[in-house]
């Protein structure tokens, strides 16, 4: 049996005894206009043949293709499948039809997503961003409007619609202080996240403003999965701090219950409960979940409004309100929603809920529509703002010191409290590859739970720009008494101090003697004179690896600008940006191609490790597996105190044959949030690490970092000898060599965060095999738009 035939354009134009066009220009109502008589007789014609328009063709023809593209990263997650029905329902209401996609939380499965959606030739895309990709890019350029939803990208002015988080999870934590509790958790979900370091804030700063803790034993990070919180409640019970526990995923809440109602924990009696998201499978929980809910039909509406039309104008961000829903897992016993503006209210005996006014659940706060430019204003106005009046000196207070070092500071925070018994210090590690996220993210929502934070230098013009550091320039005096000039210019910019500088830095080469003999290689030279070039680095690597070696050579911070940029410059590139302000990138040029071949071939060949993080490199070398080895000094310590110790030696970074020599410096400062409510106590202990010798010495000696404290650095050359006297004979030296004559600084720049993210994510698409010329060509293209923002 046959199909039947498709009824054409030419049959209807057969039946009505006219031409094509004509009938063409009935159905689409011109370009030209028909006789009324003639359309009478086109329409009488495609009754009867039955004949239905393309309706693809019919919007290709109108430049439209009637279809939006939605890339979420879990279809089975009840809070992205309830975002994609709101979404469909707004489109559809345009008569206009949803693809979507599901990311599977895969990076390179979303990025194959967005290419098929872009080759559809959707009207828009929405996505909810696992990755920063290319494709995004190629949709923007090919004039398709972008929109990120839920989580925003930090690093693109991509239109974005999110909500309210950082105020929810306050308002969240808020409400359980208010049962009572006073040991309230918070299992969140991935920290790289927007959603989860927006979240993590608001609880940190909730818990801040009535005194109570957020000690690690309460933060539990797990996936937005029923597993992730079901594997994160069993910790969390094992621990046995919490009564109270804020949920950042519905999702992870549901994993929670079940392993409460395994363990034998009663909700809310034994641990109370709020999550996010408040889809309609919270409703039907046992017990019910108390929410902090997301206003989806809003967010479909803003999303697909601004994915309507095509604007060079600069993007803009929608931030929607969220509303506390309360049900019996936090201890409430009737449901009831409540706007984050409005105040918890509970009775004053026993705990129980009364419900606010009908006044109290009126929605007031409206929707922001913020452009970059007003939030850079307002940013602005903030740095102007000094400490609190509150900030009394002399008041007992407690400030918050955020950091990556783990340990670094304790002993040196201890000492400041011995002088200064009124200030407690209470330090909160962040993981060294989030920290700059997380902060951000937390001063942009000017969180006043961050009083001190650790900064690398180049990322501090943007801070300082963006209004979120104290300017303490008032201590530049103090300064030039105690610290370097490198290590005062590393906190400057326009200008004004930002920063107290803590450590400056340098890269050697580190080698395991054992593999080097047994592969009959001479150990490279200590000192200037001495040093290698990298192909006589690699020829002896490849030696190794022959020999015995699992790995030839390998460097510690891997993809990361910090340690390739000696290289690049080494080999005749620039620094990568350059121009007024350093806001003009330079990475697709012939020197950065070059490092790149040369960078991917480290990998291809197997010379290096490919698929090693650079958190497990350090284990990686101490074990014996690889030869050579790039890392600072702040690794001497723990080569010495390893089962290698004695075993290994370090020479100079190498530099490229023809080349000049290239090394890496500067490290960390501290500087005081803008936000702090104790401006004066926060600043008191930056002093002390910075501009007391016995600070300084404190913690470069238990970070194994040259201090720019001139009274503290003879005191850590003489603790560096008695380590490891032998390996570092020629330390002192060869590290005021590096610093007065082949140190380079990473550029100043607002846009550093965004050159370095960009540029780090195209070194690591390099080293897993991507094509070194494509990659930075897109790179620079990327950086091009993002650093516009600035000029």
């Amino acid at each position: 049996m046959t199909s039947p035939r498709r009824v054409t354009r030419q049959d209807v134009a057969r039946e009505a005894r006219t031409s094509a066009a004509v009938v063409s220009y009935v159905i689409n109502n011109g370009p030209r206009s028909v006789a009324p008589a003639t359309r009478q007789r086109v329409l009488d014609a495609i009754e009867r043949t039955g004949y239905r328009p393309n309706a693809i063709a019919q919007a290709l023809a109108g430049g439209r293709s009637g279809v939006l593209g939605l890339v979420v990263p879990d279809v089975s997650n009840s809070f992205f499948s309830a975002l994609a029905k709101a979404i469909e329902d707004e489109v559809f209401q345009e008569g206009r039809v949803l693809l979507v996609g599901n990311s599977a939380e895969s990076a390179a499965r979303e990025a194959r997503l967005i290419t098929s959606f872009v080759e559809r030739q959707v009207d828009g895309l929405l996505y909810v961003g696992v990755g920063h990709h290319a494709p995004v890019q190629e949709a923007i350029r090919a004039g398709i409007p972008v929109v990120a939803l839920d989580r925003r990208d930090r690093f693109s002015s991509i239109a974005s619609v999110v909500v309210d988080n950082f105020d929810g999870a306050a308002m969240a934590t808020d409400h359980l202080i208010a049962h009572g509790h006073r040991r309230i958790a918070i299992i969140a979900g991935p920290s790289h996240l927007f959603t989860s370091v927006e979240r993590i804030g608001g609880w940190r700063k909730a818990l801040k403003a009535q005194g109570l803790p957020d000690d690690e034993s309460l933060f539990v990070e797990a996936p937005f999965s029923r597993a992730g919180g079901y594997e994160a409640a069993i910790k969390l019970f094992a621990r046995g701090t919490a009564d109270a526990v804020l949920v950042t995923d519905e999702m992870q809440a549901f994993g929670v219950l079940a392993a409460a109602a395994d363990t034998g924990v009663e909700v809310p009696r034994d641990l109370a409960i709020i999550t996010f998201d408040g889809t309609e499978q919270s409703m039907y929980s046992v017990p019910p979940l108390t929410t902090v809910g997301q206003p989806l039909a809003e967010i479909a509406r803003h999303a697909v409004s601004l994915a309507r039309t095509r604007t060079t104008e600069r993007s803009r961000h929608v931030v929607c309100d969220v509303e506390l829903i309360r049900r019996r897992s936090c201890g409430c016993t009737i449901q009831i929603r409540e706007n984050h503006q409005v105040p918890t209210e509970l009775a004053d005996k026993g705990g129980t809920w009364r419900p606010p006014s009908k006044e109290d659940l009126t929605m007031t706060k409206s929707v922001g529509l913020i452009a970059s430019a007003s939030l850079a204003a307002a940013a602005l106005a903030l740095s102007a703002c000094g400490a609190s009046p509150s900030d009394d000196p002399n008041a007992d207070v407690t400030i918050t010191f955020v950091a990556p070092h783990k340990g670094v500071f304790d002993e040196a925070v201890a000492a400041f409290h011995e002088e200064h018994p009124n200030i407690k210090v209470e330090i909160q590690i962040l993981p060294f590859t989030e920290i700059a996220a997380q902060t951000q993210a937390r001063l942009g929502s000017k969180d006043t739970s961050i009083d001190v934070i650790a900064v690398d230098p180049p990322r501090l013009p943007s801070l300082a720009t963006k209004g979120f550091l104290k300017d303490v320039s008032a201590d530049q005096a103090n300064m030039k008494d105690s610290l370097t000039a490198g290590g005062i210019a590393s906190v400057t910019w326009d200008g004004h101090q930002y920063g107290y500088p803590l450590w400056t830095s340098d890269n050697f080469l580190f080698y395991n003697k054992s593999l080097l003999a047994q592969a009959g290689i001479a150990e490279p030279g200590a000192d200037n004179a001495s040093r290698w070039t990298w192909d006589q680095t690699l020829t002896a690597a490849a030696k190794a690896k022959t020999t015995g070696a699992q790995y030839g050579f390998a460097f510690e911070q891997v993809d990361a600008y910090y340690a390739l940029q000696p290289v690049i410059m080494s080999m005749g590139g620039g620094a990568g940006l350059e121009g007024e302000r350093n806001l003009t990138p330079a990475i697709d040029t012939e020197q950065w191609r070059t490092f790149g071949t040369w960078y991917a071939d480290l990998y291809s060949s197997g010379l290096s490790p490919r698929g090693v993080a650079s958190a497990q490199m350090p284990d990686l070398f101490k074990n014996g597996s690889v030869a050579f080895y790039v890392a600072g000094p702040a690794r001497i310590t723990d080569l010495q105190n390893s089962g290698l110790a004695d075993k290994w030696g370090m020479a100079p970074l190498p530099y490229a044959a023809g080349g000049k020599v290239v090394t890496p410096t500067d490290s960390w400062a501290v500087a005081v949030s803008n936000f702090s409510e104790h401006q004066t106590a926060a600043q008191e202990l930056a002093r002390y690490l910075s501009l007391s010798a016995d600070g300084a010495t404190s913690t470069s000696t238990k970070f194994n970092l040259p201090p720019v404290n001139q009274k503290a650095y003879p005191k850590y050359i003489h603790y560096i000898d008695g380590v490891a006297s032998k390996q570092t004979a020629q330390y002192g030296t060869l590290l005021t060599t590096d610093t007065d004559e082949h140190a380079i600084r990473r550029p100043s720049s607002v846009g550093y965060i965004d050159f370095e993210t960009i540029v780090n994510k195209a070194f690591a698409d390099i080293r897993n095999g991507g094509d070194p010329g494509k990659i930075l060509a897109t790179a620079q293209d990327t950086l091009k738009r993002q650093l516009s923002q600035y000029k």
